[in-house]
């Protein structure tokens, strides 16, 4: 019930004004135990918004945060709200409550200034005793509460798709891989609803998905449900996709989804108030040092120059931080660590590994408030370039370099082992002229095993990978450049090239991707497989000179299985504060 401003406010800001400020002084600690907590779902839903709306600029904004002493709200201006920053808002707040007691709430009596019963306060007066604001809040000190509104999903009948399924195992597959196209706008009836990651994903969301993949399909029959027949591949019965094959035939997510179209029940779904893992997908992950669970001897602070002002620091013992991620696209990824180096190394690993430990960064390496990032190392011939009179090779995301320039690493100094390879000239047609796929195979030993680089997707990636019983597995996808305007042909060239037990694949020229081959490189028979219309205008052999034992050694690369995985991140006493760590495929 909102109520207007009595003559007891007036009263009682007489009385308050003679004391400290609320900038300077707060509320000490009540001792007022029989009186019930204030409610903080209600914080959340009706008081939260207004206070980052009204007093946002000042009390969230880290340059001022010496002129509004200790009622500092977080996160800065711009900055996403997360959870644990509103628990700790919710903490300042009620130093500069009264409970039960509007009129000696500090809170309150700033807010509507000395003209409304209140007191001075530097920002001036910011709320309204006739606004909606000003009742929520009387409201709330009063004792008001807010009832959770919990969503419940509708249970399927027998042999219909089930929403349970749906949530566990087909939408993280939707978000992860389909959303790239199909988020927001969508393409025809396929709209997906998205969230930014971090943010609330209410279980309505999910629910609205769900219905949009049930006009897709038709249940009991999945060779029949377009929801399944768009992504397939077309070998495996698929029909024409412009966002190319998503779903091999007799994989995990095919079963999946004919699980689904056929009525499989889910599990129960997550008890309210559990936090969703954070899903990686080929587009990274960025987990921040508040996302993780403390364990130990940790404690969050904030620090200047870190993201939202919030890092995870050692203590006096050892501690350490961990959080599950679900891999929504297997494959191999590269870990960034943003952190305030200490005296001993962090230290890191995924799930039982043994821990890792990061290199403690030189002071050069930091920025003016002592942060660094701490990534991968990238080295060959274990440990040391390799030199010739034309400069250094090194290895880039993935790319081999020379000097920082992209060179055709057959043109590094010769050895006495000669190289080979082999290369195609292909020329495929426009994806919307049924353009699609030109692999170039190599090291087969028959037509059934071997390897493969080339061209997929209607022109748009490249990949390298094997061919296992006629089954392809790509073990390396990136975006293929296109075609350079003046081939107007679109002619383009396709070549792998050995060194010592490295295969090194191109597009016109430019080395893409390679695969460490070392124990299982026979240097067989090579051709092309083609997909769509592509015409193929030579195959050849190639003989070169070769750079000599050539091996590979990096840093926090790992290979990620799809499913569900736990990094972990050691603190011992005196290794500094984590911020965040960034998870993104090497491909990149």
């Amino acid at each position: 019930m909102r109520r207007r401003a009595p003559l007891l406010l007036c009263l009682a800001a007489l009385v308050v004004a003679l004391g400290t400020l609320l900038a300077a002084s707060p509320r000490a600690t009540r001792a007022d135990d029989e009186e019930p907590p204030l409610d903080y779902l209600y914080y959340k839903a009706r008081i939260a918004p207004y206070l980052a709306s009204a007093c946002g600029e000042c009390h969230a904004n880290p340059r001022k945060r010496s002129k509004v002493g200790k009622f500092f709200l977080r996160p800065a201006p711009g900055r996403r709200m997360r959870e644990r920053f509103q628990e700790r808002n919710f903490e300042s707040v009620l130093r500069y409550i009264e409970p039960g007691d509007p009129s000696a709430s500090e809170l309150l009596l700033k807010a509507i200034g000395p003209e409304r019963g209140g007191i001075t306060h530097e920002g001036g007066a910011v709320l309204g005793t006739n606004s909606a604001e000003y009742g929520a809040i009387i409201d709330w000190i009063n004792g008001a509460k807010q009832a959770p509104e919990a969503f419940e999903a509708p249970e399927a009948e027998q042999g219909q798709p089930d929403f349970l399924f749906f949530y566990k195992r087909i939408e993280p597959v939707l978000l992860g891989v389909c959303a790239e196209c199909h988020a927001g706008r969508g393409k025809g009836r396929f709209k997906l609803v998205t969230h930014e990651r971090g943010e609330e994903f209410p279980l309505e969301d999910h629910f609205a998905n769900f219905e949009t993949v049930l006009r897709l399909l038709a249940p009991g029959e999945p060779e029949k449900s377009r929801f399944l027949t768009k992504p397939l591949a077309l070998d495996g019965g698929g029909i024409k996709h412009r966002g190319g094959d998503r779903i091999q035939k007799d994989s995990t997510n095919h079963k999946n989804w004919v699980l689904f179209i056929n009525g499989e029940k889910g599990p129960p779904l997550p008890t309210p108030g559990e936090r969703r893992v954070p899903e990686l997908t080929a587009e990274g992950l960025v987990v921040q040092a508040e996302d993780f669970v403390f364990e130990g001897a940790v404690e969050d602070v904030e620090a200047k120059g870190a993201q939202d002002f919030y890092v995870a620091r050692s203590g006096a013992a050892a501690g350490r931080v961990w959080t599950d991620l679900l891999v929504v696209d297997g494959g191999a990824y590269v870990l960034d660590f943003r952190f305030l180096p200490g005296t001993q190394p962090l230290r890191w690993g995924i799930d039982g590994d043994a821990a890792r430990p990061l290199p403690i960064p030189a002071a050069p390496e930091r920025d003016e408030h002592g942060f660094a990032w701490s990534g991968p190392t990238s080295l060959l011939d274990g440990g040391t370039p390799l030199v010739d009179a034309r400069g250094s090779l090194d290895l880039r995301k993935d790319v081999l370099h020379m000097d920082g320039r992209r060179r055709a690493a057959t043109w590094l100094s010769p050895s006495e082992v000669r190289n080979r390879g082999c290369a195609a000239h292909v020329t495929m047609a426009h994806e919307e002229e049924g353009g699609d796929d030109a692999l170039l195979l190599f090291d087969m030993d028959d037509a059934d095993n071997g390897k493969f680089a080339g061209i997929a997707d209607g022109g748009r990636r490249f990949v390298m990978g094997l061919i296992e019983g006629g089954t392809q597995r790509v073990l390396r996808a990136v975006k293929a450049p296109p075609p350079k305007r003046e081939n107007k042909e679109r002619r383009r060239e396709i070549k792998v090239e050995y060194y010592g037990g490295v295969a090194v694949g191109s597009l016109d020229g430019k080395p893409l991707a390679f695969l460490n081959l070392s124990d299982i490189l026979d240097r067989g028979h090579f051709g092309v497989l083609t997909h769509g219309l592509t015409a193929v205008h030579r195959v050849a052999a190639l003989e070169e000179f070769e750079v000599y034992t050539v091996r590979f050694r990096t840093g926090p690369i790992v290979s990620l299985p799809a499913g569900r995985r736990r990094l972990w991140v050691e603190l011992p006493p005196g290794s500094g504060a984590l911020d965040c760590v960034r998870l993104r495929p090497s491909e990149d």
